[in-house]
């Protein structure tokens, strides 16, 4: 006797048994045959089912929805080490000729990536704490008057020379000896000294009779010998300074505070690094880094064998391609010749798929400002300061004029510099109804009562739409008039001039300028910037607490504690109650394009790159570059 389900089908028993496994194989073929090839990982895919069922003599038909597990990418099978043999790290410049590299003069950002990681410092900038940690210094003290700092060197690191290739491909490295006290103090004084010239040293005249060195003609070695740093012995330095200042600590990871071997650029002279790596044992080329060259133009870089301190990163071999006129390190990037590369100055399009999901933006440490002259009838009132700068829409400023290269500020130490704070935890930033309080708090009431007033950029397209952008906010946040904010370009020489103390009648009541990091940390801001004496001083701003609180924190020799005073200077300067000595805009974002094979690195917001944090995972890479 036959059964008739529901659908108007009649099955038997095992009719029905016959029929599911029919239609449960024909959706598995079908399902299979339309599976994506490329090997991605897929949206869980689904089949259904119908099923027929006898149930007290009747036929009932149930249908289920099954979920097919995904196949993810295949992974790329283990490998052993000599079959995926070095883990390398490509990398590219785009330049004509090869970069500067002697660390006293170097002023380019390329030449500065190869110092960090050819020559050691004193310590070195930890670029995911901001933090600094030992490095050839293993500790040090300081004396209870803050002048006196006492490194104590390590005595395992060595001025190294290439070796010979092992079987593996790397090369081993001959040791020539350690680094020493003696040759930071030579690195020093050569920094200090105005032959070579070297373009930050005015940021080392904390150190005693660096200053005088650097501002004699024709120095003497006794002018070098007074200079405050003395080798006690090969594993003791002590600095004595003008003044106590913990931000010491950060000069000694710099690029131009690096030891050099005195008896090499006794041989060959300050234009050392014309002659570059080669096999003469009489002069041969010496680093102190976790890496060294190899070759005669530094397009291959090794990692040193007898470097002592704890690698974050796996990078043994560095392949530096020099992109000359004609190509591109964009267009190897893409051939995925290149694992990282800098795009800030090519014509791409970042909403592109690949370039936006490989996309990262660095923020830079300089930020865009508007001052603001408390000589001024206008804006000597901290409401009136209060009101222009909370109109500014920071958002509207940067996607008008950058898209997604800055990101707005709303208060003064930037990113990746010690004592920083997170973006939007300090500070007012853009609120038209604060603004517009404010402003009728002032001795004006409003804007219509303000008499014009300059406001002074300089002579590029960019300045001045910018100012006009800035202009509008004004308008229709605080209801002022065109004809009352005069924006007048100059030269940025004359920009500079007319905005010192001393410029007289030539003085703006507003204006743009940037301020650029010369060292990571929060005094170069707060202290360099801002501070009624120890700074230019461009606002012409009275002394008030607020200077004690920037000279206390940079006396603090504990990080904690530091942090916590600047958090309370930006919160004191730019909060609703805040003085409002400047009116921050934003910094711009360096973009980069890395590969999915560098798995984890720690950008330098500031100074070189330091390879040896950087992870590549062989497998993938070399599985890509196959494809």
């Amino acid at each position: 006797m036959g059964y008739v389900s529901k659908l108007g089908m009649s099955f038997s028993p095992l009719a029905t048994r016959v029929f599911l496994i029919v239609v449960l194989a024909t959706i598995l073929l079908l399902v299979i045959g339309c599976r994506n090839t490329t090997g991605n990982m897929e949206e869980p895919a689904q089949i259904v089912v119908t099923e027929v069922h006898t149930v007290i003599g009747e036929e009932i038909v149930i249908t289920r929805i099954i979920e097919l597990t995904p196949t993810p990418t295949p992974q790329p099978t283990a490998q052993s080490r000599e079959e995926i043999g070095p883990v390398t790290f490509d990398i590219g410049f785009e330049r004509e000729t090869l970069p500067a590299i002697d660390p006293q003069q170097s002023v380019s950002q390329d030449g500065i990536d190869l110092i960090e990681n050819l020559f050691v410092g004193l310590t070195r900038y930890n670029h995911r704490t901001n933090r600094i940690e030992p490095a050839l210094a293993e500790s040090w003290e300081v004396s209870e008057n803050g002048r006196i700092w006492t490194f104590h060197l390590r005595n395992d690191i060595y001025w190294v020379r290439p070796g010979v290739r092992q079987p593996d491909g790397l090369y081993n490295v001959q040791s020539v000896r350690p680094v020493t006290a003696s040759d930071v103090v030579f690195a020093i004084q050569r920094a200090c000294n105005n032959q070579p010239y070297t373009p930050d040293a005015f940021t080392l005249f904390i150190i005693r009779g660096c200053e005088h060195a650097n501002t004699t003609p024709n120095a003497t070695t006794t002018d070098l010998e007074r200079i405050g740093v003395v080798a006690l012995n090969d594993t003791t330095l002590e600095f004595t300074l003008t003044k106590p200042a913990a931000h010491f600590l950060t000069l000694t990871s710099l690029w131009f505070t690096r030891p050099l071997p005195p008896e090499f650029i006794t041989t060959l002279g300050d234009d050392w690094q014309s002659i570059r790596w080669q096999t003469d044992e009489e002069v041969p080329f010496l680093t102190s880094g976790p890496y060294f060259p190899l070759g005669a133009e530094f397009q291959t870089l090794q990692l040193n064998p007898l470097w002592p301190l704890p690698r974050q990163g796996n990078v043994e071999v560095i392949n530096i391609y020099y992109a000359k006129q004609g190509n591109s390190t964009y267009d190897l990037w893409q051939a995925r010749q290149l694992d990282l590369v800098n795009v800030a100055e090519l014509d791409i399009d970042f909403a592109e798929e690949r370039i936006a999901t490989r996309l990262e933006m660095i923020p830079e440490q300089t930020v865009h400002y508007l001052g603001f002259n408390f000589d001024s009838g206008i804006f000597r009132e901290p409401e009136v300061r209060r009101a222009f700068a909370a109109a500014i829409d920071r958002q509207e400023l940067v996607e008008t004029l950058f898209g997604v290269g800055a990101i707005g500020m709303q208060h003064l130490i930037p990113p990746g510099a010690i004592a920083s704070v997170p973006f939007g935890e300090v500070g007012v930033g853009y609120s038209p109804d604060y603004a517009r309080q404010q402003l009728g708090a002032s001795g004006f009431g409003s804007c219509q009562l303000i008499p014009p007033f300059t406001f002074l950029v300089s002579a590029s397209d960019l300045s001045l739409q910018q100012a006009e952008l800035i202009r509008r906010m004004w308008i229709e946040e605080l209801g002022c008039t065109e004809g009352q904010i005069n924006i007048e370009q100059v030269q940025f020489g004359i920009l500079l001039a007319n905005t010192r103390r001393d410029a007289g009648a030539a003085r703006p009541d507003v204006w743009e300028l940037a301020w650029s990091s010369f060292y990571p940390d929060a005094n170069n801001w707060m202290g360099d910037l801002l501070h009624c004496e120890d700074s230019e001083n461009r606002h012409n701003r009275p002394c008030t607490e607020e200077d004690d609180l920037i000279r206390q924190a940079n006396g603090l020799l504990d990080a904690d504690e530091r942090a916590g005073i600047y958090r309370q200077l930006e919160n004191r300067l730019f909060g609703d109650a805040g003085i409002m000595p400047l009116a921050p805009l934003y910094i711009r974002n360096r973009p980069r394009l890395v590969q999915t094979w560098v798995t984890s690195y720690a950008p330098a917001m500031f100074g070189g790159e330091q390879y040896d944090t950087y992870q590549i995972d062989m497998a993938i890479k070399d599985l890509e570059r196959s494809r």
